[in-house]
């Protein structure tokens, strides 16, 4: 997959002991599809991914969108809010068309 977009979110709530990240990735695979990866666990640990596929991107943009308002939530589930920490964009790639600046407003 080529990375065309690359965000990544930070959480940290020394208190609770919290210290998360979360990080989406879009791209292209070999068959001209695009993907999705969304990683996600503790800072400083290899965590998880869910990976996702589509020849039509409104169908990835939508997962993208629930994913980004979920971690919109954190204040009230971890005590402290994601923060962008990281944000990549191939030449051509629009980051906004992927991270909506109306989701992003929050970060």
């Amino acid at each position: 997959m080529d990375d065309l977009l690359v965000a990544t979110f930070e959480a940290h709530n020394p208190e609770r002991n919290h210290h998360r990240w979360y990080r989406v990735r879009v791209g292209k695979d070999l068959f001209g599809d695009w993907t999705v990866s969304l990683g996600y666990g503790r800072v400083g640990q290899a965590g998880q991914t869910r990976r996702y596929a589509s020849d039509n991107p409104d169908d990835l943009l939508a997962v993208i969108r629930a994913r980004i308002v979920r971690r919109r939530s954190a204040p009230t589930r971890l005590g402290c809010g994601y923060r962008l920490v990281h944000c990549d964009a191939a030449a051509g790639i629009d980051p906004h068309d992927w991270l909506p600046a109306h989701l992003m407003a929050g970060f």
